[in-house]
């Protein structure tokens, strides 16, 4: 069994870097398993309930990702990072339209990155305020972004952020104990 070449992940970084649509189709394939993971994780109980499969929506993903015309990606933390943003994008547009077809606004549930701690919330109620977060105090609101939309380590946040790990584990804490408090008020 023969496989196509596959050049370094290095070379690909750097010609889709360069916006050769080649060296990101290859980018992409590489991480296409990754995206359908990271669907996974987060609609874990809700898939069902919306139009949007984790493929589909993982699919949807790389489509758009497809689209842009150049990105300055330097590696694949980077990759995942942009690639979280694209995710929350589309998911967010899937549950706005599944929302707006129904009569009622029926919950769609995400569980917070530990399910133990944090439970379930309405995904649409979570995203509303992640971006609140962002409006506060955007360094740690990047962290859950690239938490729970990329499926991110604390390490490689900090890799993608350009921090030290303890910087991130201090913004982590504090966004997950905000956010969990804001949501609790919501509900």
């Amino acid at each position: 069994m023969s496989h196509a070449y596959q050049p370094p992940l290095e070379t690909m970084w750097a010609g889709a870097s360069r916006g050769e649509p080649r060296a990101r189709d290859r980018l992409l394939a590489a991480h296409y398993a990754e995206f359908r993971r990271i669907a996974r994780r987060v609609l874990r109980e809700d898939a069902g309930r919306l139009a949007i499969q984790p493929t589909d929506l993982a699919h949807e993903a790389a489509v758009r990702i497809l689209k842009l015309e150049r990105m300055d990606w330097r590696d694949r933390t980077h990759f995942l990072a942009m690639s979280a943003r694209i995710m929350r994008q589309t998911l967010m547009d899937e549950v706005r339209r599944y929302r707006a077809s129904k009569r009622q606004m029926p919950p769609i549930l995400t569980f917070w990155c530990e399910p133990k701690r944090g439970g379930a919330f309405d995904l649409e109620e979570f995203d509303a305020v992640l971006a609140k977060l962002f409006e506060v105090d955007e360094a740690r609101a990047r962290v859950v972004e690239l938490r729970f939309y990329a499926g991110l380590t604390l390490a490689e946040v900090a890799v993608a952020l350009d921090v030290s790990e303890s910087t991130v584990e201090r913004r982590w804490r504090g966004a997950r104990a905000w956010l969990l408090s804001a949501l609790e008020t919501a509900a």
